[in-house]
């Protein structure tokens, strides 16, 4: 078992989601659990956010992906930004990274913006 400690800094150029409004976007990861999902706190308004957020995710053998959702919050139903998928396998053996990861669109034909990640892995000893 280890520990992921991911840092989620900012994002830039966010695809807007709403037809009249900036999008409200909010960040979502997991490893292969969604139902033990992680989210920030939703900055309203804006295309570029800042979240400064940190996450402390347990990381048993196998799990080996960590996966981010960008979403756009809404009342009725919230839209994804984009979506992203980071195999952590470089990870487990420089132990961290700060980096920015492009969102792309779907079928990768443009980029619906970039995320600022701060990963930090830390084997347990037992």
């Amino acid at each position: 078992m280890a520990q992921l400690q991911v840092t989620i800094v900012e994002a830039i150029n966010l695809k807007k989601k709403d037809l009249f409004s900036e999008s409200d976007p909010f960040v979502q990861i997991y490893l292969d659990n969604k139902n033990n999902k992680y989210t920030t706190k939703v900055k309203h308004n804006t295309k570029n956010p800042h979240w400064n957020e940190a996450f402390v995710l347990n990381v048993l053998t196998g799990q080996d992906i960590l996966f981010v959702d960008v979403c756009d919050e809404d009342t009725i139903r919230h839209d994804k930004i984009g979506s992203l998928e980071i195999d952590l396998r470089d990870l487990f053996v420089k132990h961290n990274s700060d980096k920015w990861y492009d969102l792309p669109a779907t079928y990768g034909k443009s980029s619906h913006g970039k995320i600022h990640l701060i990963l930090e892995y830390q084997p347990l000893i037992i």
